[in-house]
C-alpha cells in the first residue's frame, strides 16, 4: 500500500530498478551477439567511421574478386601459351629432321601439320566460364577459325611469304578490370599476336613443303617457327608481368582488409570479459534495487511503531 509519504521514494526506486533491468538486458545481448550495439544510433560517436569502413571493406572485397578472376584467366592463358611453346619446339625438331640429309620425303609433314594446326586452333580458342580468352572483347565467339575462306596463308608460295591474320575472328581490345577506386589494369592477349600468326603460317608452310617436297619452303617454315617460339616466350613473359602487377595489387588490398577488419572489430565488437564483469555488477545492483523497492513498499506507520 502506497501513501503520499512513500510514493515519491517508491517511484524513484522503481525508476532505478527499471534502468538497471535495461542495463542487464543490454549486457546479456552484447555477450550473446558479440557486438557493442545492435543499432548505429547506440554508438553514435563511432557510427560514421564504422559505416565508412564497412563500405570501404565491401568495395575492396569486390576489387579483390575482380583481381582473382583476372588472375585465373591469365593463368589459363599462360598454360595454353606454354603448351604452344612446347608443341612448336617439337615441330622444330620434326622440321630439322626433314631438312637434314634431305629426308623431306621420309617425314609425314602433312600429317604432322594437320595435327598441330588442330591443336593450336583449339588452344587459341581456350574458354573459361563460357568466355573465349584470346578473342579480345568478342568473348562469345571463337577467336580463331582456320577454315575461314579469307585465310589463305599459302598464297604466293613457293616464293612469297606474306603474313595473313584472316584466321582471327576477335578484335584488338584487351580486357581491363578495375583494381582500385581510380585505377584500371589491362590484361590478356589477343589471338592476332604476330607470334601466333607466325606459328600458324609456319605449320601451313610445313604442309605445303610436305605436299610439294619443297625444301626451300620448309626452310622458311623452320626459320619462321623459331621466330614464333621466341615470340611465344615473350607472350608468356608479358602474361607473367601482368599477373605480378595484379598480385601486387591484391596483396595491398589484403593488407588493407586486415587493417580495416581489425578497426571494425575495435569499433563494433564487445570485450566479452569486460561485458561479463559489468553484467555481474549490474545484476548485484538489480538485486539491491529489488530489495530496496520491497522495503519501500512495506513502509507504514504500523511497521514503524513495531
Amino acid at each position: 500500500m502506497f501513501r503520499v509519504a512513500n510514493y515519491a521514494q517508491h517511484q524513484l526506486t522503481l525508476s532505478y530498478t527499471m534502468r538497471t533491468q535495461g542495463s542487464v538486458a543490454e549486457r546479456q545481448i552484447e555477450i550473446a551477439s558479440g557486438k557493442r550495439a545492435q543499432q548505429y544510433s547506440t554508438i553514435a560517436t563511432d557510427a560514421s567511421e564504422l559505416v565508412n569502413l564497412e563500405r570501404s571493406v565491401v568495395r575492396t572485397e569486390q576489387f579483390t574478386r575482380n583481381i582473382d578472376q583476372a588472375l585465373t584467366r591469365l593463368g589459363i592463358m599462360e598454360s595454353s601459351v606454354a603448351i604452344m611453346v612446347q608443341r612448336s619446339t617439337e615441330v622444330l625438331a620434326i622440321m630439322s629432321s626433314a631438312i637434314s640429309g634431305e629426308n623431306i620425303s621420309d617425314v609425314p609433314l602433312q600429317e604432322f601439320s594437320a595435327t598441330f594446326l588442330a591443336e593450336m586452333e583449339s588452344l587459341l580458342n581456350t574458354q573459361h566460364e563460357d568466355r573465349y580468352l584470346f578473342a579480345g572483347s568478342q568473348t562469345d565467339a571463337p577467336a580463331v577459325d582456320l577454315s575461314d575462306v579469307a585465310y589463305t596463308p599459302q598464297a604466293g608460295l613457293p616464293g612469297v611469304f606474306t603474313a595473313d591474320f584472316d584466321y582471327y575472328q576477335g578484335d584488338t581490345l584487351v580486357m581491363a578490370i578495375r583494381t582500385d577506386e581510380t585505377f584500371e589494369t589491362d590484361y590478356g592477349i589477343t589471338g592476332d599476336e604476330p607470334a601466333f600468326e607466325e606459328m600458324l603460317r609456319a605449320l601451313s608452310y610445313m604442309d605445303y613443303a610436305g605436299a610439294n617436297l619443297d625444301g626451300a619452303v620448309l626452310q622458311q617454315a623452320y626459320t619462321m617457327m623459331k621466330s614464333a617460339v621466341d615470340g611465344l616466350s615473350d607472350i608468356r613473359g608479358r602474361i607473367g608481368a601482368s599477373s605480378k602487377v595484379l598480385e601486387s595489387a591484391r596483396s595491398g588490398h589484403d593488407d588493407y582488409l586486415t587493417y580495416a577488419s581489425n578497426l571494425v572489430s575495435v569499433l563494433e565488437d564487445v570485450d566479452v570479459a569486460e561485458a561479463t564483469t559489468r553484467l555481474a555488477q549490474d545484476e548485484v545492483q538489480l538485486q539491491g534495487s529489488y530489495l530496496a523497492l520491497s522495503r519501500v513498499s512495506e513502509l507504514s506507520l504500523l511497521n514503524y511503531l513495531r
